[in-house]
């Protein structure tokens, strides 16, 4: 879960037309505070989240880009140690197996 709900953006040459089309009237060199939730897909602001493993308090700053793009549900992140539990139960949900290569399927497929 992501723990930081606003964010401090510089407006700079390269911002100010993301931020002009969500209707901000902002000018360069200006400070803009802004959800979270509106940061650009590729933005390289650091964010603080939390794991959302059972019984797990790990809190951990990540860069927004990289949340989204492993994230397949907004408003979920798991630490290492609890991602790898969340792989084994999606792949024997899913295989039947812990590790793909111990499907004959997946072992057998070729692209």
């Amino acid at each position: 879960m992501i723990l930081t709900r606003e964010i401090l953006v510089k407006i700079t040459i390269s911002n100010i037309g993301y931020y002009e089309n969500l209707g901000y009237d902002v000018y360069l060199g200006e400070d803009l505070h802004i959800p979270v939730d509106l940061l650009s897909k590729n933005s390289h602001f650091m964010i603080r989240c939390k794991c959302d493993g059972d019984d797990c308090n790990i809190e951990k700053d990540i860069m927004f880009k990289n949340y989204i793009r492993y994230n397949n549900e907004w408003g979920k992140y798991y630490c290492r140690k609890c991602s790898e539990f969340k792989r084994k139960e999606s792949l024997i949900k899913s295989y039947g197996v812990e590790y793909p290569y111990q499907s004959k399927d997946l072992r057998n497929f070729k692209n």
